[in-house]
């Protein structure tokens, strides 16, 4: 099969797919965090946009785009390698996931400010930076903080929104996975609506879908680029590790990722 994928055919379908220019500003729907407005970590940033892009832009094509390298921030966006068959094409995504570039705009900085403007007037109220702590299964952070609990059981929180396609993609998963934890787990599923967000402003910097597992375990964005299959099995390890390995012929078939945990 001819290599239909070359850099420029593959930089032009880009560009036309998602009608931007070289220093043009497209303004997208695919960021995650529509609902409500502020900066996205870079990975959650670089992760929806390469599932919009295989999920819209190469949809029907038979190859697909792959992370080239590691994402690093750049004249004040996040700049990541998309890999097509054997060409590499450089894209950017404003640190508030709702622009992409082909290439810094010439007025990037004036843009960087009134995105933080806006995000600084519609932050939500009491938030602060997420806790740090190390990555561990299923791309979730870590922390130090202390299991969180209602009526004794961990409380997970899931925050989302029904005009958010990766949290369309997200919500069933973790909805059947709460589902086999019934009994041992209090889940709030959080879609378009205002509740607990103490927890959300926490750890989360705005973007959707947010999980949040027991207080020890949180991510912004989805588990799409792992597949469902992936990130059912890491859901269930994460959630095990919270159960003290309950129920036991769940939590068997995923040992080896509870080990893993940190």
């Amino acid at each position: 099969m001819s290599n239909f994928f070359n850099l420029e055919k593959t930089q032009n379908l880009i560009i036309g797919v998602l009608l931007v220019a070289v220093v043009v500003l497209a303004y997208l729907q695919f960021a995650p965090n529509s609902v409500i407005p502020g900066q996205m970590s870079q990975k959650a940033a670089v992760d929806n946009a390469m599932a919009f892009i295989n999920g819209t832009v190469l949809k029907t094509s038979p190859d697909k785009a792959e992370l080239s390298g590691e994402p690093v921030k750049e004249a004040g966006l996040y700049k990541f390698i998309v890999k097509v068959s054997t060409q590499e094409v450089p894209l950017y995504v404003s640190q508030d996931g709702n622009l992409l570039f082909m290439q810094p705009p010439a007025n990037i900085k004036e843009e960087n400010a009134k995105a933080q403007a806006a995000a600084n007037a519609t932050s939500t109220p009491g938030a602060t930076a997420p806790p740090t702590g190390e990555t561990t299964v299923g791309d979730f952070v870590a922390t130090a903080d202390e299991v969180c609990l209602e009526n004794g059981k961990p409380t997970v929180y899931f925050f989302g929104s029904e005009s958010c396609p990766h949290c369309k993609w997200e919500k069933p998963i973790i909805e059947k996975i709460a589902q086999t934890f019934s009994g041992l787990i209090s889940f709030h599923e959080n879609v378009d609506n205002n509740k607990d967000m103490d927890v959300f402003g926490k750890y989360s910097q705005g973007g959707i879908p947010t999980l949040v597992l027991g207080c020890k375990y949180f991510r912004e964005g989805s588990g799409e680029q792992a597949g469902e299959a992936q990130e059912s099995k890491d859901l269930t390890a994460l959630l095990c590790k919270l159960t003290n390995g309950q129920p036991t012929n769940v939590c068997s078939g995923v040992a080896d990722l509870i080990n893993q945990i940190k």
